[in-house]
């Protein structure tokens, strides 16, 4: 008989931010977002700075992630990120605060500039952080 859940753990290098048995992860790959449900093929993925959503008993949740990696099972889905925050434990203002800032110190940069990336990627985080937390206050 197949499992009705599958256990999700999303890590950082700081703490365990989700350890949960779910019925449903959907995760921001570089290829694309990803669904996963239980009995899912074996994959690995790159993940972008997006948001992991994901649904147990009681409900339906949403972690702003940062890059990192994917480990899909057929029972388990292992998400290793930089960061990641719970919907409801996003500051929504600091988040704000702190796109406005990389989106200045982004202006004017150029790809040749070796800190382009850095700031590019700093300003998807804080626009995730941003879109997961708004996401969830509309609900």
């Amino acid at each position: 008989m197949e499992t009705q859940t599958l256990q999700l753990d999303i890590l950082t290098p700081e703490k365990r931010v989700v350890s949960a048995a779910v019925k449903f992860v959907a995760a921001p790959g570089t290829e694309g977002e990803f669904g996963v449900l239980p009995g899912h093929t074996d994959f690995f993925a790159l993940l972008k700075s997006g948001e992991v959503v994901f649904e147990d008993a009681a409900g339906s949740h949403h972690v702003a992630v940062s890059w990192g990696y994917a480990h899909v099972r057929a029972e388990a889905v292992s998400i290793l990120v930089e960061n990641a925050e719970k919907a409801e434990e996003i500051d929504v203002e600091r988040a704000k605060k702190n796109m406005e800032h990389w989106e200045q110190a982004y202006a004017g940069v150029t790809s040749e500039d070796p800190n382009f990336e850095i700031f590019r990627a700093k300003i998807e985080r804080a626009k995730a952080r941003i879109e997961t937390a708004q996401r969830v206050a509309r609900r």
